[in-house]
């Protein structure tokens, strides 16, 4: 199969790197015993894991959010503050077990400057109250002789933390979600949190709960929208058909397209897209046995096709990168996590390298793109992933984008291939001047559930090739199931 593909020297959109965006929450190992372990030799004084540190620090986590997700809506901000020995160990409700505490607010602040992200709190609506948030906003931010400023000072935090983003709940349009409640509900406490938040410290940026839902959306953006800054969305999926997985992306961008139109049509052009939760999940369940909730929450040993459906939804977010501007993969650590550890040992799965393959060797200007590329039909199957059911009559063969870098100028050509073939590209880069050679970034396996695990932690990894003999008029081979990023240094400026 040969796949035609034409790039403009058109500047298009401009990526934000918070696309490239994590989420960690109080949910089996992603905190404790995955970012955080006092008694692990790998970690540092503070508690920290330095390889998790240094393996984020690799793909430049731009923003973090914490510390949920379902649990916040339960969580009092003042439980994890103050000396470690006076925090209270409380009942984890939401998800199980006990909440020691010993990670909390200045922890996580601390964690962000580490790895240099900016810190996304999320504030609980449901066992919490508008006057939390309010003392939340203060601890984090303001320098004042006030009680909880004074609080976090006398905490050994005397400069204010400057938390721009924050979050106003966290799926309430969810019967599972402590604080449930309708959207027009849901809308005036949005519009009475951020305007009395935004009030108090006019710098933040505030985030919807969106529902991916036209209806609870429409009511949403129509009562606060004018307020916000941000309407979230989220997305899990995983089909055991390796098809079905990848052509999860195309549903994700179909649903993020929907958001969109609803912004278009409110003229809210200020609103931006947050895809704050958004990850495979194929075991996703929960069951009532008495009178206590049972939730199985399995570690997903993440393979080659959920990296690749990765790297279609990066490819998803440059065609949108206008709108769509922050997203947080969920998770971080162990609990779907894109980085396992064990004991003291670590793997990194494949869509962590997916990660790496787009944040390091992408650019963050769009250019215009053309792929014709072959479709497969899936018309007879309906995948059900979670929360979503859903059909597709075809989705492509082979995705991409195309991106400059500005600093090094560079043209990145990125190249996802679904098929299970080895595929010829015919690449046309007419008006852009390449050298003549480039590098070929690639990510691949040899069957779609190869993964990485403890045993064999290097099974898939980045690999990457020299090309020469590049001209505007060139043809590139793709490797079966694989995800590239052709890296063209450039003789002029775009």
């Amino acid at each position: 199969m040969q796949t035609a593909v034409k790039i403009w020297p058109r500047k298009i959109g401009k990526i934000d790197n918070m696309i490239y965006g994590h989420f960690t929450e109080h949910l089996g190992r992603c905190i404790y015993d995955g970012i955080y372990n006092e008694k692990s030799p790998k970690s540092d004084s503070r508690g920290f894991r330095r390889d998790v540190m240094d393996a984020v620090k690799n793909i430049k986590c731009p923003i973090l959010r914490w510390p949920g997700g379902n649990f916040v809506s339960a969580y009092h901000w003042q439980d994890g503050i103050g000396p470690l020995e006076k925090r209270p160990q409380l009942l984890n409700y939401i998800w199980g077990g006990v909440e020691s505490n010993r990670f909390g607010t200045d922890e996580f602040i601390e964690y962000c400057r580490e790895i240099d992200a900016e810190p996304y709190l999320a504030v609980s609506l449901g066992t919490a109250t508008l006057d939390e948030a309010m003392a939340w906003l203060e601890y984090c931010n303001l320098d004042t002789p006030t009680k909880f400023a004074r609080m976090r000072r006398e905490n050994g935090h005397p400069e204010p933390y400057h938390v721009k983003y924050w979050g106003i709940g966290n799926e309430v349009y969810g019967p599972w979600q402590v604080g449930h409640c309708s959207a027009a509900e849901y809308a005036e406490k949005l519009r009475q949190y951020t305007q009395f938040m935004k009030g108090v410290d006019p710098s933040i940026k505030v985030i919807a709960v969106g529902a991916d839902n036209p209806d609870w959306d429409m009511t949403v953006l129509k009562h606060a929208g004018h307020l916000i800054d941000y309407i979230s969305i989220h997305q899990y999926h995983g089909c055991d058909d390796y098809f079905g997985t990848v052509a999860s992306v195309y549903y994700c961008e179909q649903r993020l397209k929907l958001l969109e139109g609803l912004i278009k049509h409110l003229r809210l052009d200020h609103v931006k897209i947050s895809f704050d939760e958004w990850n495979i999940w194929y075991k996703i369940s929960a069951e009532r046995e008495g009178a206590e909730r049972k939730i199985v929450l399995l570690e997903e040993p993440y393979a080659l096709k959920d990296g690749l459906f990765a790297a279609g939804i990066f490819a998803v977010m440059h065609r949108m990168a206008n709108t769509v501007q922050m997203a947080n993969l969920a998770q971080m650590v162990n609990a779907l996590g894109m980085i396992k550890t064990k004991g003291d040992e670590m793997v990194l799965t494949p869509i962590y390298h997916a990660f790496d393959l787009f944040v390091n060797h992408t650019g963050r200007t769009v250019l215009d793109m053309a792929i014709g590329s072959e479709t497969y039909e899936i018309s007879s199957k309906t995948f059900v992933e979670g929360r979503n059911s859903f059909k597709l009559s075809e989705v492509p063969y082979v995705d991409g984008s195309a991106t400059y870098n500005e600093d090094k100028n560079t043209l990145s050509v990125a190249l996802i291939n679904y098929y299970q073939k080895d595929v010829e590209v015919s690449l046309d880069l007419s008006g852009i001047e390449v050298q003549k050679r480039a590098v070929q970034h690639v990510l691949t396996g040899s069957a779609p559930d190869e993964m990485n695990d403890f045993e064999n932690p290097e099974r898939i990894k980045l690999g990457s090739k020299e090309l020469t003999s590049c001209s505007p008029e060139m043809t590139v081979k793709l490797d079966s199931m694989s995800a590239n990023v052709i890296e063209f240094s450039l003789d002029g400026k775009l």
